[in-house]
Formats: C-alpha cells, structure tokens, sequence
C-alpha cells in the first residue's frame, strides 16, 4: 500500500495527471440566445399595439374624418339640401357610413328613383342620384302631381305644359309615393302614340279614361284594351253621325264587340 502511494505522488511530482471522476459543471454568464429574441418581439408587439391604438384613437376623434357635406350628382328636380338632410349623414364618421343604407334613405324622396353611393377617405361622400322623369300631369281637385313611366306619383317641380295631361274626374286625393292603375297608364301611352295632339283627358273609376272630340263630344275608351279597334271604331261612328246631323251626348267603345252612343 505505501509503495502504490508513493508512486502515485511521485508521478504526480513529475506531471503526470490521472483522469478525476468528478463531474465537472460549467456556469453560464449570459442568458440564451432564445429568452433575448423572445423579449426583444413582446417588447415590439406591445410598442405597435400602443401605437396602433394610438392611432384609430386619433383617425375616430379627427374631425377630418367626420361627414360635414356630400357631393350630389345627377340632381335637377331635387335639391343638394335635400339629399344631404335625408341622407341622415351630418356628423357621422365616414368609417360608419352604409351606402347601401344611405341609398335607400336617399330614396324615400318622391322625386328619386334610384340612388347610388360611394364613400372616399378622409370623409368624402358621393350621391348620384337618377331621377323620375314625368310623362304626364295628373290632376285631381285643386292638386297637380308629376306621374312617371311606372305610374308612381310624384311632386311637380317644375312647369310640365307639354305632358299629356290626365284630370281625375272623382277628384280622388293622392299621396306622393302611391302608383296609378296599371291600366290608366296603357291607355295614356295607346292615346299617346295614336293621337299624339290630345293634350287633355279624363278618368273616373266607372267609366275608365274619356277624352272630348273637336265637337265636344265625350268618348268613353275604357281600359287600354284593343285601343286600335276602338279608335277604328270611333273614326267611322264619328263620320257616320256628322253625316246624319247626329249630336250625341256621349260615344262608348269600351267595349269593341257593342260601341253605342246616347
């Protein structure tokens, strides 16, 4: 035993080194590469969190993004203040626009037929509107309305002596918004094409539309119904009483099969 000491101390006299059994442990002095860039892209995405909030809290409390005025287009009748006050729009942020909305605000007005909207940065906002063109002029009572193609009742805005001119004989109040009876409008536009110098005629509920000849005769024509025939009809009634010295008080062919006259 002494002998193996003392050869293991005079080898370690002359630098010879016996491998330890211990386990060494090594300390790091700066933290992994990992924790540094995981910090580093909280500390980032907090930074752009605060300013992105710091932003839409600037654009929603800017009054440059707030609707103080529209643009208007395609408007005669119908005026820029009308439009801007139905469109419900004073004051709103342009980011809570609805055109969809807007249009059919825009729309509840008599005079409007269609709406369209667009919405441009920083707050503004385009209105084109198409208009209802007026055919004919309807009269009832002391009231005068506009009437379009479609039969829907309308303000007048303007003077309208060269429209087709149809007086309601019941003298029935109308609203702006109603439509007239299909058939009334087929019948105007038969008279139209076919006696395009009939300025004036007349409707009532019993008797459909009339009009008075050059001889002051009243003509009952009913619905628009076979408007050809009934004119054909009245061409050669008209002939055959003037020939006669006939004055009637009135000529029906509302019905082709059996026109009459009283």
């Amino acid at each position: 035993m002494t002998r193996r000491r003392n050869g293991r101390r005079s080898q370690r006299r002359l630098g010879r080194q016996y491998p330890s059994s211990a386990r060494r442990v090594r300390f790091a002095l700066t933290p992994a590469p990992g924790r540094w860039q995981t910090l580093v892209s909280r500390l980032v995405a907090a930074t752009l969190l605060v300013f992105s909030g710091w932003v839409i809290y600037a654009i929603f409390n800017s009054s440059s993004f707030y609707v103080y005025d529209i643009q208007v287009r395609g408007n005669a009748a119908v005026t820029s203040e009308e439009v801007y006050s139905t469109s419900d729009l004073e004051g709103l942020s342009v980011f809570w626009v609805d055109p969809a909305a807007v249009a059919r605000r825009v729309e509840t007005l008599p005079n409007v037929r269609l709406a369209h909207v667009k919405v441009r940065l920083p707050a503004r906002v385009i209105v084109t509107v198409e208009e209802r063109t007026p055919v004919i002029l309807w009269q009832t009572g002391e009231a005068n309305w506009w009437v379009d193609a479609e039969g829907v009742i309308f303000p007048p805005r303007a003077d309208l002596s060269d429209a087709l001119t149809i007086i309601d004989t019941d003298a029935e109040p109308v609203s702006p918004g109603e439509a007239l009876d299909p058939s009334i409008m087929e019948t105007a536009q038969s008279l139209r094409r076919l006696l395009p110098e009939l300025p004036v005629m007349n409707y009532s509920r019993a008797t459909g539309v009339s009009f008075t000849t050059g001889e002051g005769w009243p003509v009952y024509l009913g619905d628009g119904r076979d408007m050809d025939a009934k004119l054909t009809i009245l061409v050669n009634l008209r002939k055959d009483l003037m020939a006669r010295g006939v004055t009637p008080e009135f000529i029906d062919v509302r019905f082709v099969e059996r026109p009459f006259y009283k």
